[in-house]
Order: structure tokens, then C-alpha cells, then sequence
């Protein structure tokens, strides 16, 4: 069974009332059931639930989607995740996927895991043995952790020598190769083989499913790096993991807020005071895969780094990050020379809670941050302002664009239009409000003063006939599409229409690219009117938006053929003239005739 056989049959099974409405109360009004939406504050429900179509959309916040999406929001899982909870909850039969891997490659996985579950009991215990483990056991207490915590997080030791896991991995049936491809042990060039963490205080690493894939460990002895990491292996990739995610995921729910931090210190100094809203990159620059972790469980992020010039740098790096994803974060500066850590154990989390009120757009915290590198002059003016102007190309709010330019108008003592022409003449595609919402597949009724796409068009021709899918298919619309979130939603009601009758159509069952498909799927769905043409006329209206696709592919056309023609021109090509002369005049005989 594929991943889409598998997500059909939950959406099949699956009563979307029963699920929705467990965790938000509904009322129902008409044919929709309404509620306040769990996604975001309201004091007027804007939530719906489109029962017989098995989907909810909020026009508040643009929250939308089916069973799968919903309960992967509210409850922070996974796609996978949320399939497996589904299934179980209520009791649909699904047959274990073929994972793609062989079974030899099963079984080296088999044995990563086991290999590293092992040497994590074997940190554990050298923590606890009395003469061992002092070294370390003193280097907690002075750090404030408590042994709750130390426990409940499975934090050991890597005693000094060069092969005690080694030999205790060998002892239980671990073979070196395999201990070397678990990152737990070196080769030497000469072949032989020894451990990677020695003297070190050891924190074991999990998946965001949970899982432990790696180690990470910190001197206590001054030995460099201060922080040594598992290399990547074949279950884990630093880029694509978060420290304590699985423990943030599940805080989050209450909240949808989050802390980023550098290390694991930093991290167990917030859990230590009971704060679990917080995970922490591991020793790389923040990625995008991570971004999109931090996506799942938050709506607004909060980049809590060193108070020292490093780590503002850090967190000036992550901007673009953030903006290009279009996740809401924001910066906390704290006092010069402490890190969150050192903040907690002098302030307490009151404290921090009450700093954290005070924390920055992380677009001003930018705007500030490179204003202060201006040298005073004139000339300068002018670098510091083409730097921003990239940034400023990934913001998608055009109300954050405009607070940006005012506040480095204020910080570089211009006037606002000074800058605002700026950025309207670097000849940057800023993205429109129109494209913003689109990219969070967030479009509501405020829009509806707005000329729909042709392709919007034709899918809500189609959701509301869907025997019109197939005539659409016959004339070709399929190679008029160009990119776009609509287009791969057109893409998936024809293919639909080629596998089932018209009477069959569902929108559940749509196999749908990404999240933000199926969002604008149940936006659509939810804006049905009542009040629509009949079938004739809709293929009518259908047949006159195709023809506009063609046009639009032709106009296009023209225009890459005047281009190929100067070019030709300009290069003497008499051969590719006449060639491209003769389609361009095919076309425009087309153009006349319509």
C-alpha cells in the first residue's frame, strides 16, 4: 500500500465531525458546521466544517484542509504520524507500507539502533559509577541540573581510554564496523578502531519521531571542540533534526510558541526550571529542513542566542530563513556576555518570561542590526540599504516591507520615500499581497473583490460539475498550465476524473501535492455558492476561460519569438530567421482570427 492508498483510506473512514469535534465545539449553521477556530484567538467563529466533503477552513487565519491535516496541526504530527493516529483511533486496517529499503539495508538500521541504544545504557552507567562518573557528576550539580532531569534525559558519561565502548559494544555482539557506522567509534588510518567521545559528558540526540540517532558530547577537560557531534550516519542528519523536538512537540500544543537555542545546556537549563517550549540546532547554522520542523510546531518562533556578537550574527543569518518560509519570529537580546543559561540560573524564568515580553521582530531586530554597521557618511548610506534590499525581497506582508523601510529611514536619517523608492527601483520582484496569501494558502472572503485566476476559475467549474473535468482534459488544458498552487490542484481533479465516474468524484480523495494545495481545496470548497450556472452554461464559461489559456500561451509565445528573432537577426542566422519569421506569422494569423 502507498503513502496516498493509505491516506485515502483514512479519509474515507475517518468521520470529520467526530475528529474535528472532539477537540472544537461546532454548531451547526446550514449545511457547514461552525466553532472558533483552534488555530488562532477569536471571538467570532470563522472556522467551518464542510461535512459531506470531509473538510474545514478557517477564514481567519486560512488554516484548512482534510482529517489528515487537521490532526496533523492540532495535535503537532507528522504526516506519518498522523496516519498511524488515525488508524488507531479509529480502527482502520493499514498494511505496512513497503519502505523502499532492502533488507539488508533494514537490518543495518536495525543494528545502528540497537548499537546506539546500547552505548547510551553504557554512558549512563559509567555517570553512575562512583569513581568514573565524579568528574562529570560534579560538573552537573555546578550547572543546576537536577537528577531528575539528568535521568528523565538519559545524560552519561564517556569515560577517558581509547576503547572502554569499544570493548563493551563487542561484548554485546556489536561488531566495529558496525559501532563505526553508528559514529560511536573511529578508524584509524591504520585499521583499528577507537572510541570517538572519551571525557566527556554525553547527550543523547532523538529524531523528531523520538528515536535516538546520536550522541553529542562536551569536554570536561578543556579538550577541543568543546562540543563533539555523531558525524552524519545512516539515521542521522544534523540539518534535519532538532534537539529535544519530541519533548517541544508536545508543550507546544497549549501554546503554538517556541524557543530556539545553540546548545544543550542552554535547552536543560529551561527544562530544569519547567519550561519545555524550547528546542536547540546542534552545532550547525539554522536550515531550511529545520525551519519547516519548527513550522509544525509553532506559529511564532523565538531565537533566544548568546548575548555576545556572535550570536546576534547567528541570529542575522537565520533571518532570510524565516522570511523565505514565511514563519513568524522573532529575537531576544539578552545582556552582553550571557547566554540563556547564565540568565536563568541568576534570574529565574519569571524573569526570562517577563524579558520575553520585550522580544523584537525578527525584521526590525535585521533592520537594526545592519543600521548600526553605517559609518556615518553618506555613501554608506546607500551599502546599507542595497544589503536590506535583499532581505526585504523575502518578506511577503507588504505591512512588514513598509515598517521596515520606515524604521531604517528613521535609523539612517532619510526620508521614507527616499527608501521606498529604492526598493521600488532595484527592479526586485517583491512578492503582492495576492502572491502572499497564495503562498500560505490563506486567500479568505477578504479577497473577493479580486478577478479570480483562470485556473481558480476552472476548478470551481469543475467542483461544482464535475463532469466537466473530463470535457477540460479533451481540450488540452493540462498543457496550458503554468506553475502554481491552482494549477497543481486542476492537475489532481483530471487526474481524479480519468480514474472514477463523475458521480464518484470526491474532494477528500484528491491525491494533493503539499499542505498548501489541499488548504486552497478546502478555501474553494468552502466559498461554493448555491446560486451557480447550470452544466450548459458552465461548459460554455468553461470553454471561453480554456480558450483565454491559449491565447495567454500564444501572447507568450510571441513575445520569446520577437526575442529569438533579434537575436537571430543580430547574428546573421538567415536559416533560424526564416524559421522563427514563420511561426511568428502563424501566430499572429492565429491572434486576428481570436
Amino acid at each position: 500500500m502507498t503513502t496516498s492508498d493509505a491516506a485515502t483510506r483514512i479519509k474515507q473512514a475517518v468521520d470529520v465531525l467526530d475528529l474535528i469535534g472532539s477537540a472544537v465545539p461546532l454548531k451547526r449553521v446550514g449545511t457547514r458546521y461552525v466553532g472558533l477556530c483552534p488555530f488562532h484567538r477569536e471571538k467570532t467563529p470563522s472556522f467551518q466544517v464542510d461535512a459531506a466533503a470531509g473538510l474545514f477552513y478557517c477564514f481567519g487565519c486560512g488554516a484548512g484542509g482534510d482529517v489528515i491535516t487537521f490532526t496533523m496541526r492540532h495535535w503537532n504530527l507528522t504526516f506519518p504520524e498522523a496516519v498511524k493516529y488515525l488508524a488507531d483511533r479509529y480502527h482502520v486496517p493499514l498494511p505496512e507500507a513497503p519502505s523502499g529499503l532492502t533488507k539488508e539495508k533494514v537490518g543495518v538500521l536495525a543494528a545502528i539502533s540497537r548499537a546506539l541504544e546500547i552505548a547510551c545504557d553504557f554512558f549512563v552507567s559509567r555517570l553512575n559509577h562512583r569513581e568514573q562518573g565524579q568528574t562529570a557528576r560534579d560538573y552537573i550539580q555546578k550547572r543546576g541540573l537536577p537528577p531528575d532531569l539528568v535521568r528523565s534525559q538519559r545524560l552519561g558519561y564517556a569515560p577517558q581510554g581509547w576503547d572502554q565502548l569499544l570493548r563493551h559494544l563487542q561484548s554485546k555482539g556489536i561488531d566495529p564496523e558496525t559501532a563505526a557506522r553508528s559514529g560511536l567509534v573511529v578508524r584509524s588510518d591504520k585499521g583499528t578502531f577507537y572510541d570517538r567521545f572519551r571525557h566527556r559528558l554525553m547527550f543523547p540526540i532523538s529524531a523528531p519521531d523520538g528515536a535516538l540517532v546520536a550522541f553529542g558530547g562536551r569536554s570536561l577537560d578543556g579538550t577541543e571542540p568543546k562540543y563533539l557531534n555523531s558525524p552524519e550516519t545512516d539515521l542521522y542528519h544534523k540539518g534535519r533534526t532538532l534537539y529535544q523536538y519530541a519533548t517541544a512537540r508536545e508543550a507546544c500544543r497549549d501554546v503554538r510558541q517556541v524557543l530556539l537555542v545553540e546548545g544543550y545546556m542552554d535547552l536543560l537549563a529551561f527544562h530544569a526550571q519547567g519550561f519545555y517550549r524550547v528546542v536547540a540546532t546542534l552545532g550547525t547554522a539554522l536550515t531550511p529542513h529545520q525551519v519547516r520542523l519548527l513550522q509544525r510546531l509553532a506559529d511564532e518562533v523565538v531565537l533566544v542566542y548568546d548575548g555576545d556578537a556572535s550570536g546576534q550574527k547567528a541570529m542575522l543569518r537565520a533571518v532570510p530563513l524565516f522570511l523565505q518560509h514565511g514563519l513568524a519570529a522573532s529575537c531576544l537580546t539578552l545582556p552582553a556576555g550571557m547566554d540563556p543559561d547564565d540568565y536563568l540560573r541568576t534570574y529565574g524564568l519569571p524573569a526570562f518570561l517577563e524579558l520575553l515580553s520585550t522580544r523584537r521582530e525578527i525584521t526590525a531586530f535585521a533592520v537594526e542590526a545592519l543600521s548600526r554597521t553605517w559609518d556615518g557618511t553618506v555613501q554608506d548610506k546607500v551599502r546599507v540599504i542595497k544589503q536590506l534590499d535583499d532581505l526585504v525581497g523575502e518578506v511577503r506582508e507588504p505591512v512588514l516591507r513598509d515598517e521596515m523601510a520606515r524604521l531604517l529611514a528613521a535609523k539612517l536619517s532619510l526620508p521614507e520615500a527616499v527608501v521606498h523608492s529604492h526598493f521600488a527601483g532595484s527592479g526586485r520582484n517583491y512578492p503582492t499581497a495576492r502572491k502572499a496569501a497564495g503562498a500560505r494558502g490563506a486567500l479568505t472572503r477578504g479577497t473577493i473583490g479580486v478577478v479570480p485566476s483562470v485556473e481558480e476559475t476552472l476548478v470551481r467549474l469543475m467542483l461544482q460539475h464535475p463532469r466537466l473535468a473530463r470535457h477540460a482534459a479533451a481540450l488540452g488544458v493540462l498543457d496550458l498550465l503554468e506553475p502554481s498552487p491552482m494549477a497543481a490542484l486542476l492537475e489532481a481533479m483530471l487526474s481524479q476524473a480519468h480514474q472514477v465516474p463523475p458521480e464518484d468524484f470526491s474532494p477528500a480523495s484528491l491525491v494533493l501535492p503539499d499542505e498548501e494545495t489541499q488548504t486552497l481545496l478546502a478555501r474553494l470548497m468552502m466559498e461554493r455558492d448555491d446560486n451557480t450556472l447550470n452544466e450548459d452554461d458552465a461548459r460554455l464559461f468553461l470553454e471561453e476561460r480554456i480558450q483565454s489559456l491559449v491565447k495567454r500561451r500564444r501572447k507568450r509565445r510571441l513575445a520569446e519569438l520577437r526575442k529569438a528573432l533579434a537575436h537571430a537577426e543580430k547574428s546573421g542566422d538567415a536559416q533560424a530567421r526564416k524559421k522563427l519569421l514563420e511561426e511568428y506569422q502563424a501566430l499572429c494569423a492565429a491572434e486576428r482570427r481570436g
